[in-house]
């Protein structure tokens, strides 16, 4: 029992260095709920830290014992951290990378934090509509199956009835045995787009077909019901025409849709006064790059994992709100011996 309690302390200290510790040198001020050499946790720290957690572990901490507990897990950390520091860890590559990390961060959110999307104008959220109406409006669409008999104007009756008796035998197998139908359109199709696939067409409007197979073959499959099969004549010649499902069609309005396009819009916004921003501090940090050097770098194939958080360089998308490391609990005190 006393191992697996000094597991989680340990667990739970190293859970707080995940939280938004008090800068070093920083002078605290507000009552303090803890205090001692080097060492003081603050009304303001306390409650920050429990506002991290979540609604449902905070309900753990309504009595003064439990928050005790909780408080105990923030002077842990803090006592660790004055112990790095008198040892010179603030001075460590590993932490200043990690701190350059957390100032990249809040810079970027402070510039660029969660605009309002009501600044988005009417006239742009119309304009984005109309600019991307397919993804809002969309019709319905069938999936087919097809198998083509070619026909000319010479033998277009030969073929017609060869096409009837296909379709009789398309009928009587696939009661039998649902492949038979792809089956016989790699046998004798003569569509050499979609002979290899079984016939299968895929999706598509009724515009769609209509455009690639002519009205006819549209008219067909839109009106004829799932796995049902129809004979259809075409230019080509006779189609044997399998539906073999449907999607329904969407039509969202321009007021149905602007909260999301705002948003949208919104996010690009930010995205692009993000990159302006980027390409100016470059300009006037005059960065050159020596290419020489940089292709001499060996890349280990496996090479060792760094100190947690974004790679260097790396930049949190504009208006990211970060989730805090969430502290586990303290753990509960354990049943007296009987």
């Amino acid at each position: 029992m006393t191992r697996a309690l000094v597991a989680t302390g340990i667990a739970v200290v190293l859970a707080l260095s995940g939280c938004k510790p008090t800068p070093a040198g920083a002078k605290k001020s507000g009552p303090a709920v803890a205090q001692g050499e080097g060492v003081v946790v603050t009304v303001a720290e306390f409650q920050a830290r429990l506002d991290e957690q979540s609604p449902f572990l905070r309900q753990r901490y309504q009595n003064l014992d439990r928050k005790k507990e909780f408080l105990d897990s923030l002077v842990k950390f803090e006592i660790l951290a004055s112990a790095a520091q008198k040892e010179g860890y603030q001075n460590d590559p590993d932490v200043q990378l990690t701190m350059k990390k957390a100032m990249v961060q809040k810079l970027v959110q402070k510039r660029f934090a969660e605009g309002d999307a009501k600044d988005i104008t009417d006239a742009d959220v119309q304009k984005f509509y109309d600019e991307h109406k397919d993804d809002f409006v969309k019709p319905v669409r069938v999936r087919t199956s097809a198998l083509l008999v070619a026909a000319t104007e010479k033998d277009r009756a030969q073929k017609g009835a060869q096409a009837k008796k296909l379709l009789a035998q398309v009928k009587a197998s696939s009661k039998k045995d649902p492949q038979a139908f792809q089956a016989l359109v790699r046998s004798s199709s003569d569509d050499a787009a979609s002979k290899g696939n079984g016939g299968d067409l895929g999706f598509r409007s009724e515009d769609e077909y209509a455009k690639q197979f002519g009205a006819p073959f549209a008219a067909a499959a839109f009106a004829t019901k799932d796995g049902e099969e129809v004979l259809v004549e075409t230019q080509q010649g006779f189609w044997i025409v399998r539906v073999a499902g449907r999607q329904e069609g969407v039509s969202r309005t321009v007021d149905q849709v602007k909260p999301q396009i705002q948003s949208r819009l919104q996010r690009e916004k930010r995205t692009k006064e993000f990159d302006e921003y980027v390409k100016k501090l470059r300009e006037e940090a005059k960065v050159t790059v020596n290419d020489a050097e940089l292709e001499k770098i060996v890349v280990s194939e496996a090479p060792a994992p760094g100190p947690g958080g974004m790679p260097p360089g790396a930049m949190p998308p504009p208006g990211a709100q970060p989730r805090p490391a969430q502290p586990m609990p303290p753990p509960a005190p354990a049943p007296a011996q009987k």
